[in-house]
């Protein structure tokens, strides 16, 4: 059964119902309550403990793992769709077929090659043991928090990799968003002229990346994606920025896709947000983390230092025991940085000292306060509208854009306060009432349109040119789209967005907008990705005890990877 446009919990029972009359009504009850979860973004329901699991048993609708039915209960009472369950076993086989150790490379090379690409001063350096542990495995899964360098890593890594290759080496990276892609992009074609290689290691390493549908060839009404396990990506190197936005579904996909000789490397954020959609894929890769005996010793041998990584990396079995690594220095926050322990309390959810730092003044860079002002906030969007109205280039309009940014937990809020802020542009004269268009709208994209090059978190904004209104948008190579705004595709402004819409994306200064109550959707995840999309400062906005509800939610999202995994 396809679930990709999710039913009412009682619209799914009544569909159930039509296919098997004589369905136990506490069995339909528990697929209307899977069908909820997953709404939630939750992959499974486990139900070992409930007492209508014999209903559920003697239902035809639902068969055992393997079996061929739309719902499936697996050995730990874990009940699914029939795709989530698909695709959480192919994924787990996948991961699972990575994490095998390939043939070693020369110690002494690989050490010399590591010397060169992670000078340092003797000391532990976490992202030269990331780099040495993807030369041993296919698999690398690099999770780290704002300014830990992971971009910075992974550009070294690569050259790592393509420096010990007898042959030249075939490499894409990609990301869920095209937002992220452009991002990734920037960061590793700086990051990539900066390197001490050899020009032909440098020819081989990507300058550009791309979505992870259009990498796939995954299009709207499509059957199947044009890359699967029967049509592999022509690659040997893939990697895959902001994995904490992948969904389950999409993360199988690109692991079923992969040939047998590539490598996949995942960067990301275990902390942040997940999906919107069902599963948290690398928080559960990132769940256990552990080394075996001889690779700690192995690491301290081509690294040239001790390696004693702390109690929670040690080796504590699984399968993807070797391929998962914490960076944990952050380059952007240091001791004096009030977002940085910020961060660390509520990721810690020690809510009271996070409290203390939003409310004291002895750090510069956060604040909290019980409300704001329209005045306010178009007052911190002033460098932009004076960017727009002197006619400067997209280039300074964007950084103009990218100092402050005010996010919310919540759609509605978000719409509200885009309305209110443009309710002010037409009282300044700035956009006239009934135009939806101006100079200085910034849009977001919010639907894929693979004819266009347009995708989902794309932002662009609207500037005078000689032909009229235009809406500008960032190319791969550096420049920038134009495009009539009568041809894009489905958007809305984004002078505010939510948490969820600014994963991949930071900004100089950032308001947090709480909602007037804590709901289900104010967890940990949310704040700390809030707050480490700032750069400079962050404010939250709201009541005390609506973050603090927010700070005692810890994130969770049902399913069987780990378990699967273990």
């Amino acid at each position: 059964m396809n679930t990709d446009t999710p039913l009412l919990p009682d619209q799914l029972s009544k569909l159930f119902h039509r296919l098997d009359p004589d369905a136990d009504p506490a069995a339909l009850a528990l697929i209307a309550e899977l069908s909820a979860a997953n709404q939630a973004g939750h992959v499974c329901l486990p139900l070992a403990h409930r007492a209508e699991l014999s209903a559920l048993r003697a239902c035809r609708l639902v068969g055992r793992p393997g079996e061929y039915a739309p719902l499936i209960l697996d050995e730990a009472g874990r009940l699914y769709f029939a795709r989530h369950w698909h695709d959480e076993d192919c994924l787990s086989k996948g991961l699972l077929n990575l994490a095998r150790p390939v043939p070693m490379a020369d110690e002494a090379a690989l050490a010399d090659l590591l010397d060169r690409l992670f000078p340092g001063d003797g000391e532990a350096d976490r992202q030269k043991m990331a780099a040495a542990l993807a030369a041993r495995q296919r698999l690398m899964v690099i999770s780290g928090g704002p300014g830990t360098g992971k971009t910075t890593t992974v550009v070294r890594l690569l050259a790592l990799l393509a420096a010990l290759s007898p042959r030249p080496l075939v490499m894409a990276m990609a990301a869920p968003t095209g937002k992220a892609a452009a991002r990734l992009s920037e960061s590793v074609r700086a990051a990539r002229d900066r390197l001490d290689v050899e020009e032909s290691v440098r020819r081989q390493l990507p300058g550009q990346a791309e979505t992870l549908h259009r990498l796939l060839g995954l299009r709207p009404g499509a059957e199947a994606p044009r890359h699967h396990a029967g049509n592999p990506l022509p690659l040997d190197v893939l990697v895959v920025d902001e994995a904490s936005m992948i969904d389950l579904s999409l993360m199988a996909r690109t692991v079923e896709a992969l040939p047998s000789q590539a490598r996949l490397i995942l960067l990301g954020d275990r902390d942040q947000l997940a999906s919107v959609e069902a599963g948290a894929v690398l928080g559960e890769l990132c769940q256990r983390i552990a080394y075996r005996e001889v690779t700690l010793q192995w690491l301290s041998r081509v690294c040239g230092f001790p390696v004693d990584l702390d109690e929670a990396e040690e080796a504590m079995g699984g399968g993807l025991v070797d391929c998962v690594a914490l960076l944990t220095r952050s380059h952007r926050f240091g001791a004096d940085s009030g977002i940085g322990a910020l961060a660390r309390f509520v990721n810690a959810g020690e809510v009271e000292p996070a409290l203390a730092i939003l409310r004291a003044e002895g750090y510069a860079d956060v604040a909290m306060s019980a409300a704001w002002s329209d005045a306010e906030l178009v007052g911190r969007r002033r460098g932009y509208l004076q960017a727009v109205e002197s006619g400067a280039s997209p280039d300074e309009v964007q950084r103009a854009f990218s100092a402050f940014m005010l996010l919310a937990a919540e759609r509605r809020q978000v719409a509200d306060c885009n309305q209110r802020f443009e309710a002010v542009l037409e009282e300044r004269g700035i956009k006239q009432p009934g135009r939806d268009w101006y100079p200085g709208r910034p849009v977001m994209i919010s639907e894929n349109d693979y004819g266009l090059g347009l995708f989902n978190g794309d932002i662009g904004f609207t500037l005078m040119r000689r032909d009229g209104l235009r809406v500008l948008f960032p190319s791969s190579d550096g420049g920038w789209r134009e495009f009539a705004p009568g041809r894009l595709p489905a958007h809305d402004t984004v002078f505010a967005m939510t948490v969820h819409k600014s994963q991949g994306s930071e900004y100089e200064e950032v308001w947090l907008l709480l909602p007037q109550q804590a709901g289900a959707s104010l967890n940990r995840a949310l704040l700390y990705t809030a707050i480490t999309r700032a750069r400079q400062r962050f404010a939250a906005i709201g009541a005390d005890e609506v973050w603090r509800e927010g700070m005692q939610r810890a994130p969770q999202r049902l399913s069987g990877l780990a378990d699967r995994l273990r």
